[in-house]
């Protein structure tokens, strides 16, 4: 494997992003963010990099729970949408029931079938059971539609409620708050290690020595103290 190819890789898996891409995830999103915070956090040295590379990886879980979310509602809306567009096909079929009952023979049926739409028109003759009696082919169609059993549509409470689920609601709130947790712990460790570095200045990169003290013998033959730095 090529060294580009490995570091390609590399990005893409973890090495130097800590996160995988899911599908609708962009890199350059990540490294956007990551350069945001190190901008803001300024870390110094290997720890606070790496408790910043935390908090990266924390606000990118964090939106990606955000993300599932809306995406997870988004499909029980869609799917509610089809359930209704579905029943109103029902509902419209059933309706036509008693036009075909009252049909004799196959101009009559056929005439029914030409005031229709395509879509109807072509449905209704492919889904009817085979008949062998011409004339009673009109009532056969009739038959099948009558045995159709549509749902109520449902209105916007009633949508609203069959979308949000209460245990999963609570489920995401608790995936939620556990990460809101991961999130304040890492900034309070990042904050405790930037305020030991300002009482401990020797912590710090590139901090110079503390300057040592050296006795030295004075005029009158007495000890002093001098400050030499090193």
């Amino acid at each position: 494997m090529s060294k580009s190819r490995s570091k390609r890789n590399a990005l893409r898996h973890g090495v130097y992003s800590r996160e995988p891409m899911l599908p609708g995830e962009k890199m350059g999103d990540y490294e956007a963010l990551r350069a945001e915070l190190y901008e803001e956090w300024a870390p110094e040295g290997a720890t606070e990099r790496g408790l910043v590379d935390r908090l990266v990886a924390l606000y990118w879980r964090r939106q990606r729970l955000e993300r599932y979310e809306h995406l997870r509602l988004e499909e029980r809306l869609d799917a509610i949408y089809d359930k209704n567009e579905g029943n109103r096909h029902l509902q419209y079929l059933k309706n036509l029931a008693p036009q075909f009952v009252d049909a004799e023979g196959v101009e009559a049926v056929e005439k029914i079938l030409s005031q229709l739409s395509p879509f109807y028109a072509n449905l209704i003759p492919e889904r009817n059971p085979e008949c062998n009696d011409p004339a009673r082919w009109g009532a056969a169609i009739g038959a099948l539609l009558s045995s159709l059993k549509p749902e109520h549509l449902l209105d916007s409470p009633a949508m609203f409620v069959a979308i949000v689920n209460p245990d999963s609601f609570e489920c995401e709130i608790a995936r939620s708050e556990r990460v809101d947790e991961a999130f304040d712990r890492t900034i309070k460790r990042l904050m405790q290690v930037k305020t030991a570095k300002q009482i401990f200045p020797n912590m710090q990169r590139n901090a110079k020595a503390a300057p040592k003290l050296i006795r030295a013998t004075g005029p009158n033959g007495q000890m002093r103290q001098n400050e030499q730095d090193v």
